[in-house]
């Protein structure tokens, strides 16, 4: 039988509260549905714990799920995938987004070029978050983005923050940070019209939109493990299914 904290528990092991404060927060547009069934015995998945994460426009379906030959349980997407953290989207939670990922108009530069990032508009001095745990990999100025810290958050996960005034205390390669501490705060250093955040992430060495990653994926199950969650899943899914879950 599931403890009663389950929920609180799955939802510590995907977000954690910004710094300074007490309870986690994923961002305004995000929801987070859980429901579970208490059983004497548990199923290998969805039923003992089905979460149903709302992303923006996005909808993720995440299975607790307990290897039957390891014993083990994590969390897991329907294509087996075991799940990290989930990825901030937005480090500056107040900000305002004024440029989205995709070929725009430079503002400096005046041509057309691929703008690999999300911007985030706020004023000059706010803290900027780290997405989620990981190791600064560099933290200096680099060109056009001006002061940026970078963050290696393992399994090919990588999140920069451009344009920074100024780095938090602490913040040079090497360090360790974990999802919500400050690592910095917004400025317009490099080549910026405004203050704002320019946040990019990278998953295995390709940029890509911030606003359409969820969650840091740890692997992907494989040979029998993956046949045997698969089967779990649609085994759940079907019990659901017939009682109009």
């Amino acid at each position: 039988m599931l403890a009663a904290n389950s929920e609180d528990a799955a939802i510590d092991h995907f977000v954690s509260p910004p710094e300074g404060e007490t309870v986690a927060s994923s961002g305004p547009d995000d929801r987070m549905k859980l429901s579970y069934a208490a059983e004497e015995t548990p199923s290998l998945a969805a039923g003992a714990f089905d979460m149903v994460v709302k992303l923006g426009n996005s909808k993720v379906d995440v299975y607790r799920y307990r290897d039957p030959d390891t014993g083990k349980t994590g969390y897991f997407d329907a294509e087996g995938y075991r799940l990290g953290q989930y990825l901030l989207r937005n480090p500056v939670p107040d900000g305002r987004r004024t440029s989205g990922f995709g070929n725009r108009q430079h503002p400096v530069l005046g041509y057309s070029r691929m703008h690999a990032a999300v911007d985030w508009a706020a004023p000059v001095g706010t803290p900027i978050y780290a997405a989620a745990d990981g190791v600064v990999s560099f933290s200096g100025k680099r060109g056009g983005e001006g002061r940026m810290t970078v963050i290696d958050h393992g399994h090919g996960y990588e999140t920069a923050y451009s344009h920074q005034s100024r780095f938090a205390d602490g913040i040079k390669a090497g360090a360790k940070v974990r999802q919500g501490e400050v690592i910095g705060y917004v400025g317009q250093s490099g080549l910026a019209t405004g203050p704002h955040l320019h946040y990019a992430v990278s998953v295995n060495g390709r940029k890509v939109d911030p606003m359409k990653v969820h969650f840091v994926r740890e692997g992907r199950l494989s040979g029998t493990a993956l046949a045997k969650f698969e089967k779990a899943v649609a085994a759940d899914g079907g019990k659901r299914a017939a009682a109009g879950v």
